[in-house]
């Protein structure tokens, strides 16, 4: 038995329209984790005040923080991994934090960093300002699966793709001495000794 080319046409146009009515009643659904915001600022190191052995450094330091603001619409989350692409200088920085126990909500962050010794390192001994940052973007990730991406200003997915990586400079709060403060902003880190 032939088919007709009208019927193989007829039945090709409602596969793509199939196909596309599926397409857009995805884009209308509401995803379940969406970055809202991404915001770089410097930040001069804390400074704690305690009795006892005084040897304190005699110059403060400019910390960057990348900081994501993301939205999580399911009620409770195990964990979401976020990963951060940050180009300064030409070079491309990545660093990674998993956050665990996140609620529900529109105004959750999470939060990295570069010290200020590696911002010297990377700026040749150059004082950094916000106009040395070139590209930063931030994705979403759980269990390996791409869930939001988001960038700093208008930058698209995947610049990074063809670039060199570097690690090891980018830092999440539990790594500098920005840990004990802010507890109620930033969603809980991952322990690195897991059970």
């Amino acid at each position: 038995m032939t088919v007709s080319p009208k019927i193989s046409l007829s039945l090709l146009i409602i596969s793509f329209l199939a196909i596309f009515l599926q397409d857009a009643e995805a884009q209308r659904r509401p995803k379940d984790y969406e970055i809202r915001k991404v915001t770089v600022s410097f930040l001069d190191t804390p400074d704690y005040q305690y009795t006892g052995d005084q040897r304190r450094s005699e110059i403060i330091g400019k910390w960057m923080e990348i900081e994501t603001m993301f939205e999580a619409l399911p009620e409770f989350t195990e964990e979401l991994t976020f990963r951060y692409y940050v180009q300064i200088n030409k070079l491309l920085f990545v660093g990674e934090v998993t956050h665990v126990n996140i609620p529900k909500g529109r105004s959750l962050y999470s939060v990295m960093y570069i010290s200020p010794r590696s911002m010297a390192r990377i700026m040749d001994g150059a004082t950094v300002t916000p106009s040395s940052m070139e590209r930063v973007s931030v994705e979403i990730s759980k269990q390996g699966q791409l869930l939001a991406f988001g960038p700093w200003r208008n930058e698209k997915a995947g610049w990074w793709s063809t670039m060199p990586q570097k690690t090891g400079f980018l830092l999440n709060k539990s790594e500098t001495p920005f840990a004990p403060l802010y507890w109620d902003r930033y969603e809980a880190i991952r322990s690195s000794a897991r059970n």
